[in-house]
């Protein structure tokens, strides 16, 4: 269910990840607390779109787990 608070931005990840690491990825964002959903835009491999609550993380947290796993990215803004 969708917050008041809830924010949804878009990060580029820089290297072409293998099928298996993007979904690792995105089941991690999901159980971290304030990630509402997360998910790879279908034929841009490259793109992350995240929403999650603005009350409970900021966009940083949400790149800084991105990056956490030697993952290359940087926060294209929300959208």
């Amino acid at each position: 269910m969708a917050t008041l608070h809830q924010v949804e931005i878009v990060i580029h990840v820089d290297q072409a990840l293998e099928e298996a690491r993007r979904e690792d990825l995105i089941a991690g964002l999901v159980r971290y607390d304030g990630v509402e959903k997360a998910h790879f835009t279908p034929g841009r491999e490259h793109l992350l779109v995240v929403d999650y609550d603005r009350e409970k993380l900021h966009a940083k947290d949400v790149l800084d787990y991105v990056k956490k796993d030697h993952v290359n990215a940087e926060l294209v803004g929300p959208v």
